[in-house]
């Protein structure tokens, strides 16, 4: 069998599976509209499921569009309640408003208000947009192309990088297929890709100049319903530049690993005598959009203060903790710093001298013209540096409220291992 064959059999719903999914469908939206009444709404089926690009388990979303009659409060409010009623387990969640997530029959449902608009550049909200996505895609995509759509979808996610929330940074549902649309098969796709640079502009038609003014990001995709948007806004750099690197690896080697990565943590970690420290903080009570940004700032406001110390590398994870890992030469540095001071010449020289005459270790003394002094090193292990950064500055707009719970382990059993694995060996997932 063919590689992409043996992907796709283990990828798209069966029949049976299909079956199953629309009667679901056909369930939730007959219960919406027996709770709609007389109010100018309908529920609809938007998404991967509407589209026929879902893979094995899809999550399933079903707009309901109010009238703009309505206030934004009231649909919300309205929306949450008969989620709430209809679905089982229902979570609320926020995107740009909130919406219910539940389970039906087994599956996965969001419930998502929206409004009726005719016109895609007349959005009220961001999601009101998402059924003419749907209307495009169905009009463009040909049935081999959602089994491409479906082949590209798993390379993408076997490489780590599938999904728009900011907790993966990487390409949505939408863009993927859009790519297929635009270049047809999921092979064709990653030969385009093997000529991106640090830019890349995509467009189904002529969008003037400027592009990369407008929207500042290493790939640009207009969306073909809204000029004004990039639907690749929300893929990072480094999972862009990973997916150029992955596809060009593909096409050298085609491999089952870049679809269903398979990774064997050992029991003894790689040695090369550097130094880990592992920060941890209590999770708080945030959805993972507005959770994740504040982590990453988190983790890289510390990183690029931790210069004397020489860190190599840092990663994070979550689960009911918030886990940074650094990894570093050293944690620990001598009580003593040597300390430049002014050439001997400059008028500042007498105020050197005597601020440090007695109250240093050695010193103060002349080479290469300045005065030095070796003085007491205010931080002289990473801990008491990190805490005095986190002190200074703002790690996030809700961490800054829990970051006097920062607690610090030098022990790597307090990490868990196959993070810890995937953190010092850095190999591409599809490598192991």
């Amino acid at each position: 069998m063919d590689l992409i064959d043996e992907v796709l059999e283990r990828i798209k719903p069966t029949d049976e599976e299909n079956l199953r999914i629309k009667k679901a469908v056909e369930d939730i939206i007959t219960k919406i509209n027996e709770n709609i009444h007389n109010l100018m709404a309908e529920p609809i089926l938007v998404g991967s499921v509407a589209k026929g690009t879902h893979l094995k388990n899809p999550d399933i979303d079903i707009f309901i569009r109010f009238s703009t009659s309505y206030e934004r409060n009231f649909i919300e409010t309205f929306t949450l309640e008969l989620g709430k009623k209809i679905l089982e387990n229902p979570v609320i969640n926020y995107a740009e408003h909130p919406y219910v997530n539940g389970k039906y029959n087994g599956f996965d449902f969001d419930i998502v208000p929206c409004y009726y608009i005719e016109d895609s550049f007349k959005k009220i909200t961001a999601v009101d947009r998402t059924p003419f996505h749907t209307k495009f895609v169905l009009e463009h995509l040909s049935d081999d192309g959602k089994d491409q759509v479906r082949i590209l979808k798993q390379f993408l996610k076997g490489i780590g990088i599938y999904g728009a929330e900011a907790k993966v940074q990487g390409f949505s549902g939408y863009l993927t297929e859009l790519l297929i649309i635009k270049y047809g098969t999921f092979e064709n796709v990653l030969k385009e890709a093997e000529s991106w640079r640090k830019f890349k502009i995509i467009t189904f038609k002529d969008h003037g100049k400027n592009l990369y003014e407008k929207f500042k990001a290493p790939l640009i995709f207009i969306d073909p319903v809204d000029e004004n948007r990039n639907v690749a806004s929300a893929l990072s750099l480094d999972n862009y530049s990973k997916f150029i690197h992955a596809s060009k690896e593909f096409l050298k080697e085609r491999k089952i690993n870049f679809f269903f990565p398979e990774i064997h943590v050992p029991e003894k970690m790689p040695e090369r005598n550097t130094k880990i420290l592992h920060l941890i903080l209590p999770r708080p009570e945030l959805v993972d959009d507005v959770l994740y940004p504040q982590i990453r700032k988190f983790a890289t406001t510390v990183f690029r203060n931790l210069d004397e110390f020489q860190p190599m590398d840092y990663h994070f994870y979550v689960d009911n903790f918030i886990h940074i890992i650094i990894e570093s030469y050293f944690l620990d540095l001598p009580d003593v710093m040597v300390h430049e001071g002014p050439p001997v010449w400059d008028k500042n020289s007498e105020n050197f001298i005597k601020k440090w005459i007695n109250k240093c270790y050695s010193g103060p003394y002349i080479k290469d013209g300045h005065f030095y002094a070796y003085v007491e090193r205010k931080y002289n292990t990473m801990e008491k540096k990190i805490l005095n950064i986190v002190e200074k500055n703002s790690i996030g707009k809700d961490l800054d409220r829990i970051k006097n719970k920062l607690k610090f382990s030098r022990d790597i059993n307090t990490i868990d291992k196959k993070e810890l694995y995937l953190f010092m060996r850095k190999k591409f997932p599809w490598e192991y």
